[in-house]
């Protein structure tokens, strides 16, 4: 395409050039007052209806016939033919006159006298060949004024002149000029020229204050195309010049599903876009195209229900608290588990149907675990003089929070159901960055049984019953910490351990599956959240982790695993239209 449009120029170069070369020239031999002639005041005065003042009197003396004369602003009052003269008249103050004729350049002179009231003035006009005008001394030279667009005004030393296809090429009186391009809707472009001894060029290319359009349709031509609402042709259209700005487009056909976008207009721009629109005989799934932007953003939020799991190649899985069984007993129950979570998101087409979304959400869970039982006969104190031994019961709760920020990305296929209304499908993966997360544990431990009086190491008589003997624990667990306490009601000071890992990994990942309906950009829909990653550092359950009543059992986990699966159900919206 820019190879023919550069042929193109050479071409018109070219046959402008050979043009150049056929054309005769005039010129202005000289110019001349006659303060004796007392042609224009007394013998054939005309006066200027405007002023009311007289005319001066141009004497155009010439061998060339039908030669067609303008002047510039105050214009020519009136023409006359006479014996080998023609006589212009014209008004006081004017500056220039303009001669055309056929084969010949036009001829814009510029008065080297004041022209004065009821003066008149002789001016000799001759001609060249093209040969002749290569040797003559003349007092004029070329002028070539290419310009674009072709239908711009042209304007020299304040006069506008005639052009034809996008030039003006005139012989003007030598020394310096100025000139102006102007055009409706564009930048105008003004500058000034030094006529001497050689043909002097420009250019004008001005600068469009509008833009642009063209669409075409596919599989076939002839849809109605409405910009903000109201029919302006059918494809394939070109638009008219058009405000920068952003418009609605709105393609429409009988039998056919419209489709609806937004077009960017900007400044000197012509644009193309070629749209391709869906019949209803098309497959409901897989060739209606969605509208709307390409890239989109938008807000989701929801509601979560949280399924914390736990395995362990051992006996048992329990929690980050060491009950002191090392059995089935200690196993997690955890339940009441609910949450939410909020978010941005962005929506990127890749083909068709077929999107990118990314975004991140907020989120927040908690979830409870209850442990109870007993130990029966346990010794549960002894010193060098005596020993407790009975039945120990306890009972705990355990209440989970969580904070964390989710990065999800997932590919996303949208089935097309009606203008504004599609079902999405959505896969892909996610992670996730704990903010933080914490375990408030409260309790009791109930103990029963009698103090004996200790005989090496085993008991002796008894010396009293303990009855109802009752104690309240305390914890608030970091578990992204290496550090873990607790307080009891009955001892002021309080029991940590440093493990060499904290229970729970920031830093964890999985999968994520989804089906969204839209409405005009309203959503609701579901995901459900899969995790891969172990979210528990196995280091620290596999320990001891805390015992809670000093008692870490005859066995430990082995094989940990904890993870946190999720449903969520999710309202949002996107700005698509």
């Amino acid at each position: 395409m820019n190879q023919k449009k550069t042929l193109l120029t050479v071409v018109m170069a070219l046959l402008f050039a050979i043009d150049i070369m056929a054309q005769s020239t005039m010129d202005v031999a000289k110019f001349t007052r006659m303060d004796n002639d007392l042609t224009a005041r007394v013998t054939k005065p005309v006066t200027d209806t405007d002023e009311g003042k007289l005319c001066a009197l141009i004497r155009v003396i010439t061998n060339l016939k039908d030669i067609e004369f303008r002047a510039d602003a105050l214009g020519i009052v009136k023409q006359e033919q006479h014996n080998g003269e023609i006589w212009i008249y014209v008004p006081y103050g004017a500056r220039s006159i303009s001669f055309a004729h056929e084969g010949y350049f036009p001829l814009l002179y510029n008065y080297t006298e004041n022209i004065d009231e009821g003066v008149v003035y002789e001016l000799r006009l001759k001609n060249y060949s093209s040969a002749e005008q290569a040797t003559a001394n003349t007092n004029t030279q070329m002028f070539v004024l290419s310009h674009n667009p072709d239908d711009a005004s042209v304007f020299i030393d304040g006069m506008e002149v005639k052009t034809e296809n996008g030039v003006f090429a005139a012989m003007m009186s030598k020394g310096k000029h100025t000139y102006k391009v102007t055009a409706d809707q564009y930048e105008p472009q003004e500058g000034e020229i030094d006529l001497q001894g050689e043909v002097v060029r420009r250019d004008a290319k001005l600068r469009a204050l509008f833009g642009t359009f063209d669409l075409f349709t596919l599989p076939v031509q002839g849809f109605n195309i409405l910009v903000n609402g109201k029919q302006v042709g059918t494809s394939p259209y070109k638009s008219g010049r058009m405000e920068p700005g952003k418009y609605k487009v709105r393609m429409e056909k009988e039998k056919y599903y419209p489709v609806d976008t937004v077009i960017n207009i900007r400044q000197a721009e012509h644009q193309s876009y070629t749209c391709t629109l869906t019949s209803f005989a098309d497959s409901l799934f897989f060739n209606r195209q969605l509208g709307g932007r390409r890239l989109s953003f938008g807000v989701t939020a929801g509601y979560l229900i949280p399924n914390v799991s736990v395995s362990s190649g051992g006996e048992y899985a329990g929690s980050a608290i060491n009950y002191g069984k090392g059995n089935s007993e200690e196993n997690v129950n955890f339940s009441s588990a609910s949450g939410f979570t909020v978010g941005l998101l962005a929506d990127y087409r890749l083909y068709k149907n077929l999107y990118l979304m990314a975004g991140v959400n907020y989120n927040y869970m908690k979830f409870k675990n209850k442990q109870s039982g007993i130990f029966y006969d346990h010794l549960w104190y002894a010193n060098e003089s005596y020993m407790l031994i009975g039945d120990n019961s306890y009972d705990f709760v355990e209440d989970y929070t969580m904070h964390s920020i989710e990065i999800p990305l997932q590919l996303s296929y949208r089935f097309v159901l009606s203008k504004y209304g599609s079902l999405h499908i959505n896969a892909g993966g996610y992670l996730n960055y704990g903010l933080s997360a914490k375990l408030k544990l409260n309790g009791t431990q109930l103990a029963e049984g009698y103090i004996y009086q200790r005989i090496g190491e085993e008991p002796g008589s008894i010396i009293e019953p303990i009855d109802n003997n009752s104690s309240t624990y305390y914890a608030n667990i970091d578990l992204y910490s290496k550090v873990q306490s607790f307080t009891a009601d009955n001892n002021p000071n309080e029991y940590a351990i440093i493990s060499e890992k904290s229970p729970l990994k920031r830093v964890n990942y999985g999968l994520k599956f989804g089906v969204v309906y839209e409405l005009k950009g309203f959503q609701i829909g579901a995901n459900y959240n899969m995790m891969l990653s172990n979210m528990a550092n196995a280091e620290y359950f596999e320990g001891n982790r805390l015992p809670i009543q000093l008692e870490t059992g005859e066995s430990l986990m082995k094989g940990y695993k904890q993870r946190i699966n999720s449903i969520e159900i999710k309202l949002g919206y996107i700005l698509r239209y």
